[in-house]
């Protein structure tokens, strides 16, 4: 029995009021010890498959579970993405997708990490075909979500009315010999939980957002190793124990997000963020920073602008839930050095042109049309320009 079956396809009852469910059939991260061609065809309901994958993990898995499946009798329809440049979920891509995509074809098998994965999820949205993903990499967080992120017009797009998979898959092996960038977007991205959760309490404190404790407390568990130096050291020589708990903790934070039906308890300032340089990079012609990497920076800028808001503005209206906004907040000093011991990398400079780059990300990301977070907190009562000169000598001071 698999560590996530009670969370899948059956209504669970909560104490926030509502009936929690997340429609996913399977989750096996160990697949090759049962027959996944099987569990696939029984997920799609037929041997007919548009395979999607990338060039990239052909040996470890394209290669393998195609062989698999055609001995098993399915007709596969493969687009295997490649080359040098990272594929970019854009109108492009998925359009060069949806050329692959017949009236015959029962389901979607993406094999990857989150840009082909997503893409699949996107395809079987908007096609009505089941799919089921195989993962690759433990890269981020959201194998288990119904969201997507894409590229359109040139701006990242995170669309949250797409398909659950049916199923995920994965091989342990394959996992660990992902590649070290991917697994440490991974941690990056597991790492950002530690500032989404209190952005969530203040959004439901002043803005009146959905709140579950129960789904808080679940995101919290999964993301407390984070936090652990000996864990992340074991992480980055590819321990196949830290590597199956990264993987474990990825998924169960998608599954926070089906549970309350929105990316709340995984997504906060940090993704934001995270947007704004991957949409910076993208304009300026420049290789964007990987999501996991990206994020690990927002969570180190929303760390110093709590400290701030905690330690040095100090708003007595906070008092009655300061407990709460620290219980998953790490020091500043704590997320620098992670960073660096991942090699994900802490500096300003890895991401941004300079204190005046980092003032208008600031701004652009604080605006009305973003989720509630403490960027929109500080922006309300006038605070966000005393906290981006908080920010920017606590950067200065790290070099």
């Amino acid at each position: 029995m698999s560590s996530f079956d009670q969370y899948l396809s059956r209504p669970i009852p909560c104490a926030c009021g509502r009936a929690h469910r997340v429609p996913i059939r399977r989750i096996d991260c160990d697949m090759w010890r049962s027959d996944p061609a099987a569990g696939m065809e029984q997920l799609l309901g037929g041997r007919r498959a548009l395979l999607l994958c990338d060039a990239h993990t052909c040996e470890a898995m394209n290669a393998p579970l195609s062989r698999r499946l055609t001995e098993r009798g399915w007709s596969l329809t493969v687009r295997e993405f490649g080359g040098s440049a990272p594929l970019v979920n854009d109108e492009r891509t998925v359009g060069t997708a949806l050329l692959d995509m017949t009236a015959e074809i029962d389901g979607i098998i993406a094999v990857g990490g989150g840009t082909v994965t997503d893409l699949g999820r996107f395809l079987g949205s908007r096609t009505g075909k089941p799919f089921v993903l195989v993962m690759t990499c433990p890269s981020m967080d959201g194998y288990a979500s119904n969201v997507a992120g894409m590229m359109i017009g040139g701006k990242k797009k995170v669309l949250k009315d797409c398909r659950f998979p049916a199923g995920i898959f994965a091989d342990p092996q394959v996992m660990c010999s992902a590649p070290m960038d991917l697994i440490r977007s991974g941690y990056g991205d597991m790492l950002g939980k530690r500032t989404a959760l209190p952005d969530w309490v203040l959004a439901r404190t002043f803005n009146g957002d959905y709140y579950c404790a129960c789904i808080a407390g679940l995101t919290a568990e999964s993301a407390g190793w984070c936090g652990d130096t000996a864990a992340v050291a074991a992480l980055l020589s590819r321990d196949p124990g830290q590597v199956l708990r990264l993987t474990e903790s990825l998924v169960l934070t998608g599954i926070n997000m089906a549970l309350c039906e929105d990316t709340r308890p995984a997504s906060g300032s940090e993704h934001i963020f995270s947007h704004y340089l991957v949409e910076s990079a993208i304009a300026a012609g420049r290789l964007p920073p990987s999501h996991g990497a990206s994020v690990g920076f927002g969570t180190l800028v929303a760390t110093l602008l709590y400290e701030f808001l905690l330690d040095t503005a100090a708003p007595p209206e906070l008092a009655p839930i300061q407990a709460e906004l620290r219980e998953s907040l790490l020091p500043s000093d704590t997320v620098y050095a992670l960073l660096e011991q991942s090699g994900i990398g802490g500096k300003l400079t890895d991401y941004l042109a300079g204190e005046g780059a980092l003032r208008e990300m600031l701004r652009a990301c604080a605006g009305p049309e973003k989720r509630y977070t403490i960027l929109r907190y500080l922006s309300g009562r006038s605070l966000l320009d005393s906290a981006a000169d908080y920010v920017c000598t606590a950067m200065r001071e790290r070099g």
